[in-house]
C-alpha cells in the first residue's frame, strides 16, 4: 500500500484495488486505454497465478488496438487506478467463498 500526496491511500497491486473498489486501467502510448473490474482481473491473475504488482502486471496486457495495427504485442506505458463504472471489462468474478477467505486474509 502507498500513500498519495493528499494522504490518501493508493493501490499498488490488483487485489488492493479490488479490496477498495477501484478499476484498473492500462493506458497504450498510443492514448488507448481500457478499464478492468479488478475482481475479476484479480480472480484471473490468481487462477494463473501470475503475480498482482502492477510493475509485473503491466508485461500481462497488450494494445489491442496497436497489435492490429503492427501484429505485435505492444505493452502499456502504465497501469493505473480508476473509479469503477458499468462500462469496464468484466471477468468472471471469483468463487464467494475464495473472495471471503482472502477478505479475512487481508484484514488479519
Amino acid at each position: 500500500m502507498a500513500w498519495n500526496r493528499d494522504g490518501t491511500r493508493r493501490p499498488t497491486c490488483i487485489l488492493e484495488a479490488a479490496l477498495w473498489h477501484y478499476a484498473v486501467q492500462p493506458v497504450c502510448r498510443c492514448g488507448h486505454k481500457s478499464p478492468f473490474n479488478a475482481h475479476g482481473l484479480w480472480n484471473h491473475f490468481d487462477k494463473h497465478n501470475w503475480s498482482d504488482d502492477f510493475a509485473d502486471a503491466r508485461l500481462r496486457f497488450w494494445c489491442r488496438v496497436c497489435g492490429a495495427r503492427t501484429r505485435r504485442k505492444v505493452r502499456p506505458v502504465t497501469v493505473g487506478v480508476v473509479k469503477m463504472s458499468d462500462a469496464d471489462v468484466q471477468l468472471p468474478l471469483p468463487d464467494e467463498r475464495e473472495w471471503k477467505r482472502v477478505l479475512s486474509r487481508y484484514r488479519s
